[in-house]
């Protein structure tokens, strides 16, 4: 996907632009991609081009921006150089209208007998490319397995 995205920046400045609009660039990339993203912007502002960056993570945009927009509902709710005194907490805020919960609270749960064993899971992806080796897992009754990982790393095989 990554290199995706730099061919079709390619093309683009090819074409002679002078002002880029990337909407939600790194939403699907790895994190080495997003550095990799982060450093062709800063490298394309260097070369005198400008970039409209839309995200809604304020990481991202803190960590590329000059200046930042905060749009809600149609509407400027915030504007300046890098929201000076402004927290992550309040820029969320101005986003979504209402306070923003960044821990979410969970009770403790009890899960049941086991209901599903895998060891040693092996599978191929279409390509007949190794994208399981050796997995192991359990899941439990009345519990929520969550299996984390960037696109590309078996969770589609795993499915």
């Amino acid at each position: 996907v990554g290199e995706q995205q730099r061919v079709e920046i390619l093309k683009t400045l090819y074409r002679g632009a002078d002002v880029l609009i990337l909407d939600e660039p790194t939403a699907v990339l790895a994190p080495q991609e997003i550095d990799e993203m982060i450093a062709t912007m800063r490298s394309l502002v260097t070369q005198g081009k400008s970039i409209i960056f839309i995200s809604h993570k304020l990481h991202e945009v803190e960590a590329v921006a000059d200046r930042i927009t905060v749009l809600r509902k149609g509407r400027v709710t915030a504007q300046g150089l890098l929201m000076a005194g402004r927290t992550k907490h309040e820029l969320a805020q101005l986003m979504v209208g209402r306070d923003v919960v960044f821990q979410v609270e969970k009770s403790p749960n009890t899960p049941g007998d086991v209901v599903l064993h895998m060891d040693g899971v092996k599978a191929v992806n279409n390509k007949g490319t190794p994208a399981l080796r050796g997995v192991s897992l359990e899941v439990r009754a009345g519990e929520i397995l969550g299996i984390a990982g960037v696109a590309g790393n078996g969770q589609s095989e795993m499915a």
